[in-house]
C-alpha cells in the first residue's frame, strides 16, 4: 500500500513542454500514486521524509521490449547470432513449468526495477498453456514494476528429443484467446499490471489476423507489439508493419519491436497510423539485426528503448542508452573519419539518449500521460542515483543528464519507487510479496531460480537444439548459403 512521502532536497529531473530537461533544486510530495506538488520547501505533513540530499531524483525508465521470462537462459546466448538463438531462447520455453516461468518473470523483474526500470513492456512469449499464462501475471503483480504484459502467440513444439523436433502447427489453440479475454478482463495490482497482446504470426492469413486483432481490441487492451526488421535472411520480403495497413489492422496501438532496415514505404506505414518503434541496441547490434533506428529521423517523436533478452547481455535502460548512442555515434561520424574529416560536436545528444528510455519510452506505449516524466497529477514512479560515488561525483554536478547516460550503473542507484512504494532503498532491492501472504527477499528468489535453472537443464539433456534448428530452417526455407559459418 502506498503512502504519503516527500522527496526532499534533490535534483530533480524535470521535462518542459519541448521535452527539454531541467534539473531543478526542488521537493516532490507524493500522495498514495500521485505526483502531488512539486515546489521549494514543501511541508510534509504527514508525508514520511525522504532525504535527496546529493542525488538526482529521476523519472524511472521506461523498457518497451522485454521477454522477462528468459531469467534462467542467461549465459547461453553471448555469442549467438539470430538463428542461434531462436532454439535455445524461444523454443526452450518447451522445457519450462508454470513454475519456471513464475520465478524466471519475478527475477527477471526484480533485475528490472534493481536498475530503476518502472514500467516494462513485457513481450511474454513463454504462454505454453493457461498455466503459464496465470504464473506471469502472478509473478508481475509480487514484483511491484509496472507493466504490460503482452499475452503473446508462440512458437509451441509438439515433440523434441535427440533424434526428432516436431513444431506444434497450431498457433492459436483453442483456450489462447479465451484466456487471454478472462485475463484482459480482470483488474491487476490495482492498475499497475495490464494486459497487451504480442502477435507474430501474420502469415496465418488476413482473416485470421483479422480476427484476432478484432477480438483483442474489443476485450479494450491498449497496447499490441510485433517483433518486425528487415532481416531478409530470416524474414524474407515479408513486413508485419505493411501487411497491418494493406489488411487494415494498423493503428496507433501497435508497438513495433526492432523496426532495423526500415524502408521510407513502412516509416510512411508508421506516420500514416501513429505507431511506435521500440528498439533494442545490445541484442540488435549483436545479433545481426543491423543499425539500430533509435536515432533515425524518420522515426523521431516514435522511438523508445527496451532490454529485449536479458539473457544476452545487460538488463538495464543504462546500458541501452549508452549502447545506442555510442553505436549511432560512431556509424555517424565513420563517413566523416573516411573523407578525412572529423564533426565539430556530437550531432546526437545524452538528452536524446534520456528521453527515448523516459517520455519517448512513455508515449510509445499509450502511457505518455501517467508516466515518463516528473510532474504533478502523474504516477510516483522514480529513481533516485546517489551522486556521492566514484562514477558520479563532480560529473552529477556539471551536468546530472551526462552523469546517468555516460557514468552511471546500477550501483549508483539508491532508491527506486514504483507507484508510490518504495522498492530499493539503500542501494538494495526490497522483499516483494510471493503469494499467500509470503516475502520473498532476493536471496529468496535466487534460490527459487537457482533450483529451476537446475531442473531446466536437467530436461535439456534429452533433447537437441540442432535437431530443432534444423527442422526450423526446413519448415521456414532458410537457405544456409545466408548463414555463413565465419
Amino acid at each position: 500500500m502506498a503512502k504519503s512521502l516527500l522527496l526532499k532536497n534533490g535534483t530533480v529531473l524535470i521535462h518542459n513542454e519541448k521535452d527539454v530537461v531541467v534539473p531543478q533544486k526542488v521537493d516532490v510530495l507524493v500522495v498514495g500514486n500521485t505526483i502531488e506538488k512539486i515546489g521549494e520547501s514543501l511541508e510534509a505533513g504527514d508525508a514520511e521524509i525522504v532525504d535527496c540530499s546529493n542525488k538526482i531524483i529521476s523519472p524511472g525508465f521506461i523498457d518497451t521490449h522485454h521477454h522477462c521470462w528468459q531469467t534462467q537462459l542467461k549465459g547461453r546466448h553471448a555469442n549467438h547470432m539470430l538463428l542461434e538463438y531462436l532454439p535455445t531462447g524461444n523454443l526452450s520455453v518447451f522445457l519450462y513449468d508454470p513454475e519456471d516461468i513464475y520465478i524466471g518473470e519475478l527475477g527477471g523483474l526484480m533485475e528490472l526495477v534493481d536498475s530503476g526500470v518502472t514500467t516494462v513492456v513485457d513481450h511474454c512469449h513463454g504462454l505454453n498453456s493457461p498455466k503459464h499464462a496465470d504464473a506471469a501475471v502472478s509473478a508481475t503483480v509480487h514484483s511491484g514494476i509496472r507493466s504490460i504484459l503482452c499475452y503473446s502467440t508462440v512458437f509451441r513444439s509438439a515433440e523434441w528429443t535427440k533424434e526428432k523436433y516436431v513444431a506444434d502447427p497450431n498457433f492459436l489453440p483453442d483456450w489462447f484467446l479465451e484466456h487471454f479475454k478472462s485475463l484482459a478482463s480482470q483488474k491487476h495490482a490495482d492498475g499497475r499490471v495490464e494486459i497487451g497482446f504480442g502477435y507474430d504470426i501474420f502469415f496465418v492469413g488476413e482473416d485470421v489476423n483479422k480476427m484476432v486483432f478484432k477480438t483483442v481490441r474489443d476485450a479494450g487492451v491498449k497496447l499490441i507489439t510485433t517483433h518486425w526488421c528487415n532481416n531478409s535472411p530470416i524474414f524474407g520480403n515479408w513486413s508485419n508493419i505493411t501487411t497491418m495497413d494493406k489488411q487494415g489492422i494498423a493503428g496507433p496501438d501497435v508497438l513495433v519491436s526492432h523496426g532495423n532496415q526500415l524502408t521510407d514505404e513502412e516509416a510512411a506505414v508508421l506516420e500514416k497510423h501513429g505507431m511506435s518503434i521500440a528498439s533494442t541496441p545490445m541484442t540488435e547490434l549483436q545479433m545481426g539485426h543491423g543499425v539500430p533506428i533509435c536515432y533515425d529521423p524518420r522515426v523521431k517523436g516514435r522511438a523508445s528503448l527496451g532490454v529485449d533478452c536479458h539473457s544476452s547481455g545487460a538488463g538495464d535502460m543504462i546500458t541501452q542508452m549508452r549502447v545506442g548512442l555510442q553505436a549511432t555515434r560512431g556509424i555517424f561520424n565513420q563517413k566523416y573519419v573516411e573523407e578525412g574529416k572529423n564533426p565539430y560536436t556530437c550531432k546526437q545528444t545524452v538528452e536524446e539518449a534520456f528521453n527515448l528510455a523516459t517520455i519517448d519510452g512513455a508515449r510509445a506505449c499509450k502511457m505518455g500521460d501517467a508516466v515518463g516524466s516528473i510532474a504533478v497529477g502523474k504516477k510516483a514512479d522514480f529513481v533516485i542515483f546517489d551522486t556521492d560515488t566514484p562514477a558520479m561525483v563532480c560529473g552529477a554536478k556539471k551536468d546530472p543528464l551526462a552523469a546517468i547516460v555516460m557514468h552511471s550503473s546500477v550501483r549508483d542507484i539508491d532508491i527506486v519507487i514504483v507507484d508510490g512504494v518504495v522498492r530499493k532503498q539503500g542501494g538494495k532491492i526490497l522483499p516483494v510479496e510471493g503469494g499467500a501472504a509470503e516475502k520473498l527477499s532476493w536471496k529468496d528468489v535466487v534460490a527459487k531460480l537457482d533450483e529451476s535453472y537446475n531442473n531446466i537443464e536437467e530436461k535439456a539433456k534429452a533433447i537437441d537444439y540442432d535437431v530443432a534448428l534444423k527442422a526450423m530452417q526446413e519448415a521456414f526455407h532458410l537457405d544456409p548459403n545466408n548463414f555463413p559459418k565465419l
